[in-house]
C-alpha cells in the first residue's frame, strides 16, 4: 500500500495553471510574508507552517503535532511524507531548517528547504544511526589509518591527516581500538594511542559491528511538484528552493535518486513524465548518476529524465542534459526571501547580452544613425546591477566591446540615468558608449 501511494504521488500530472487573474499574485506575496514573519524564529531540524493549505502525515508510534496555523512546528525527524497545494488560492508553503553533512567530513551546516504551491515529498525509513557520536581528533603528527578490523594488520581504509575530526562510535573487546566515522559512509578502526578526545562513554562492540550510514534526515527525498503551474504572468510555479551556506564546503543530497552536492541556493521541479529540472540560482551544484556527472553554474540549469523504479521509486532515465542558461525573468518571481542564508538570483550575462566580435572591432562600428539603439561596454566593462542604482547588487558585469539593446531608460537613485536591459537588469549610462538612434528608448519613471 505505501509503494502504492509513492507511485500515485509521484506520477501525478502538473497541475493546471489557476485561469482566474484575481488569485495571482497577491495571495504568493501574502504566503511568502507569512513563512518569513511566521518562521523567523525557526527551530533547526523542524517543520514550520508558513500558509494553508500543508499536510503532514507522521511515523508510526509518533503522536501527531499541531501543524495548522503560521509558526506551528514540528520535528523534522517525525515525518513520513508531506504536501502543500495551491487549493483554495492559498499557495501552501512550509520550511524546513535542516543539518546537512558534506560528502566527505563531518562537520554539519544548516541547510534549507522551502516547499511551495503544488509539491509532494516522501522521506525514506529512517536509519537506525548509532545513538553516541562522540567527537575525538588524530593526534599523531604523522596521521594515521582507518582499518577495516582492529588490528594493524586489516586494510586501510582511509588515511588520516592530524587534527582531523572523527566521529567515535564504539570500542574494541580490550579498548584499544576504537571504531570512528571520518565521513558519513567511511567507518573503520583506529588505534586508541593515536587520537584524542573523551571516550570513557563508549561501549564494547564486536569487530565485525557494521557502521550505517550518518546522513541526517532530509539529506534523502523523492518529491514530485507542478511545472509551468503559475496562476498567471508575474507569479512563481510551484517547486523546492533547497539552499545551503555557499561559504562552506558543499552538502550532498539525494533527490529522486540523483547525488545532487550543493553549494548555494537551486529551485527544483519534478515530474515523472516531465524530468526534474534543476535551477542553480547561486553558487554551483554537481549532479552525478553512475554514468556521468555534470556541474551546474549559477545561472543555468539541467534537466533529467525519470522513470519509476520496481519499489515505485522514482530512478533517472537519462544522464543529466548539458547546462543551459534559464529564464531570468522567469526565476525572479521565486520567493528567495524565505530562505535561511541571504541569497539572489544569478544571471547568465550572455542571454542578455552579445560577446565581443571575434574580430575585435567595436559593435558600433558603421551602425547608422537611425539603426535601433545598442550600447557597448568600454576598455574596464560596466557592471549590471539588480536595479538603477549604485548601491544595488551586481549581478554581472559586461566587457569589453560587448553589447546589448537597450528596451528603456530611467532616472536612477543617484540622479544619473541608466539603462534597463530587462526586468531587474540594469546598466549605468555613463559606463557605457552608445550608437544608432538611442534617443528613441522610452524614458521611463522608475520607484526604488
Amino acid at each position: 500500500m505505501r509503494l502504492l501511494l509513492i507511485s500515485l504521488i509521484l506520477s501525478l500530472l502538473a497541475t493546471p495553471a489557476i485561469a482566474q487573474e484575481n488569485a495571482c499574485p497577491a495571495f504568493q506575496d501574502r504566503a511568502i510574508a507569512s513563512v518569513s514573519s511566521a518562521c523567523a524564529e525557526q527551530e533547526l531540524n523542524s517543520i514550520c507552517f508558513g500558509h494553508p493549505t500543508v499536510s503532514l502525515a507522521w511515523l508510526p508510534d509518533v503522536q501527531a503535532a499541531a501543524f495548522s496555523q503560521p509558526g506551528d512546528q514540528t520535528a523534522s525527524n517525525t515525518v513520513d511524507w508531506f504536501s502543500t497545494s495551491s487549493e483554495d488560492k492559498t499557495w501552501g508553503t512550509a520550511r524546513i531548517l535542516f543539518a546537512a553533512y558534506p560528502p566527505d567530513g563531518l562537520e554539519a551546516q544548516t541547510a534549507a528547504l522551502l516547499a511551495f504551491g503544488d509539491v509532494a515529498l516522501f522521506l525514506p525509513p529512517p536509519a537506525s544511526i548509532p545513538g553516541l557520536l562522540l567527537d575525538i581528533a588524530v593526534a599523531a603528527t604523522q596521521g594515521a589509518n582507518l582499518r577495516a578490523e582492529p588490528n594493524t594488520d586489516a586494510q586501510v581504509i582511509r588515511t588520516v591527516a592530524q587534527r582531523t575530526s572523527l566521529k567515535a562510535v564504539n570500542l574494541n573487546e580490550d579498548g584499544t581500538w576504537i571504531q570512528a566515522y571520518a565521513d558519513p559512509e567511511v567507518v573503520g578502526w583506529i588505534s586508541r594511542e593515536l587520537v584524542a578526545g573523551d571516550i570513557d562513554q563508549l561501549q564494547s562492540a564486536p569487530r565485525d559491528s557494521a557502521g550505517l550510514p550518518l546522513w541526517f534526515p532530509w539529506q534523502a527525498f523523492d518529491f514530485r511538484s507542478g511545472i509551468n503551474d503559475a496562476p498567471c504572468a508575474g507569479a512563481a510555479d510551484s517547486g523546492l528552493l533547497l539552499q545551503t551556506n555557499r561559504f562552506q564546503p558543499p552538502r550532498q543530497f539525494w533527490l529522486n535518486g540523483l547525488d545532487i552536492r550543493l553549494n548555494g541556493a537551486v529551485f527544483l521541479q519534478a515530474q515523472i513524465d516531465a524530468g526534474m529540472s534543476i535551477y542553480v540560482l547561486d553558487g554551483d551544484a554537481t549532479i552525478s548518476v553512475p554514468e556521468a556527472r555534470v556541474v551546474v553554474k549559477s545561472g543555468f540549469y539541467t534537466q533529467v529524465p525519470l522513470s519509476l523504479a520496481e519499489d515505485g521509486s522514482p530512478i533517472h532515465a537519462q544522464i543529466p542534459a548539458a547546462p543551459s542558461a534559464y529564464d531570468y525573468q522567469r526565476m525572479l518571481r521565486l520567493p528567495i526571501a524565505a530562505l535561511h542564508y541571504p541569497t539572489r538570483i544569478g544571471l547568465d550575462p550572455y542571454s542578455i547580452i552579445a560577446k565581443r566580435p571575434s574580430a575585435g572591432q567595436s559593435p558600433l562600428e558603421g551602425m547608422s544613425a537611425e539603426a535601433p539603439c545598442k550600447i557597448t561596454a568600454g576598455t574596464f566593462g560596466a557592471n549590471i546591477r539588480s536595479h538603477p542604482d549604485p548601491e544595488a547588487s551586481i549581478i554581472a558585469v559586461m566587457g569589453h566591446r560587448e553589447s546589448a539593446d537597450p528596451i528603456a531608460r530611467a532616472i536612477g537613485a543617484d540622479d544619473l540615468l541608466w539603462w534597463k536591459l530587462a526586468d531587474h537588469v540594469w546598466i549605468r549610462i555613463d559606463a557605457t558608449v552608445n550608437g544608432g538612434k538611442c534617443s528613441a528608448v522610452p524614458l521611463i519613471a522608475f520607484d526604488n
